[in-house]
């Protein structure tokens, strides 16, 4: 039994000998392998960051910058008001109605009018006008005339504006990716590749910018158009399937009336000048009479 203890005493004493002999070479290896350990470690935790973005982290963050969108709705409005006002008032009535939007802290987009001479003026007037104040606004503007009618319409955009800023949150995290990597590119090939990426990222980016931006101004301003006509102006386009094929109908008549007036028009000259030259052929083959013979007795 003493022998036995003895011996694993031994056994014991030289695994501590040898343990420490080996934790010397190691760390003298260590001290000059410090340099090579350490950029490895900084290259795979590297690796890992640009990773996580680009996958679970990046999918976090989008997921977050999206939850921050307002979720309230985003409705695209439109209106075409028929107003008919007084003769003489078009212009008036125009102003009055640019008043009635300015102070709603709408926009005046444009006009046109037709003012032919001793005939009804018509014309068109243009407005954008905050979403909150669509209502109020329209209420006003069928004040200023006698009401003939309108069209309106409205389009839910919010399910696409809420999906293209859950895009745009992905792909503005890859570019935070891309501009990360290329910090950190040693080579000219490392750099070029990551910039080729980076600009289809940043495209992505632009494109999906212009189409959130072109729905936030839709669905933040609805537009207006006030159509004015004096009484006795012509009316405006028309809207039904028949008139409209009427209108068309009417529109060839004249223009084949007009091509038959140029046609005569070009044709009376040739056809007079070809009846002078015929009567001068005829003249000139009219038989002459003999002047040189005698009549008989």
């Amino acid at each position: 039994m003493q022998l036995r203890r003895a011996a694993v005493g031994v056994a014991l004493v030289a695994m501590v000998v040898a343990a420490g002999c080996s934790g010397g070479g190691d760390g003298a290896g260590a001290g000059g392998g410090e340099g090579q350990v350490a950029p490895a470690a900084d290259a795979a935790a590297s690796a890992r960051d640009e990773a996580a973005p680009a996958g679970k982290a990046g999918s976090t963050e989008a997921a977050a910058q999206v939850r921050l969108v307002d979720l309230g709705n985003r409705i695209v409005r439109t209106a075409t008001i028929d107003l008919e006002v007084g003769k003489g008032g078009l212009n008036d009535t125009v102003n009055r109605a640019t008043d009635v939007v300015t102070r709603a802290k709408g926009i005046y987009v444009g006009s046109s009018t037709s003012l032919p001479d001793g005939e009804p003026a018509s014309g068109q007037v243009t407005f954008r006008i905050p979403v909150d104040a669509f209502e109020p606004v329209l209420r006003e503007l069928k004040g200023l005339g006698t009401y003939r009618g309108e069209q309106s319409s409205t389009e839910d955009v919010t399910t696409q504006y809420v999906d293209l800023n859950g895009q745009l949150a992905a792909w503005r995290a890859q570019e935070r990716v891309y501009l990360r990597l290329l910090d950190r590119a040693r080579s000219v090939t490392d750099v070029i590749a990551v910039q080729n990426q980076l600009q289809q990222v940043q495209s992505n980016i632009e494109r999906l910018q212009g189409q959130l931006d072109h729905l936030e101004d839709q669905s933040s301003f609805s537009t207006v158009v006030l159509r004015l006509t004096e009484p006795g102006a012509a009316a405006g386009e028309p809207t039904g399937r028949l008139a409209r094929a009427w209108a068309t109908a009417v529109n060839g008549l004249g223009v084949m009336a007009a091509a038959v007036l140029v046609g005569v028009v070009w044709l009376t000259p040739l056809v007079v000048l070809a009846g002078l030259v015929l009567l001068g052929l005829r003249a000139l083959h009219r038989p002459r009479p003999n002047l040189g013979s005698t009549p008989p007795a």
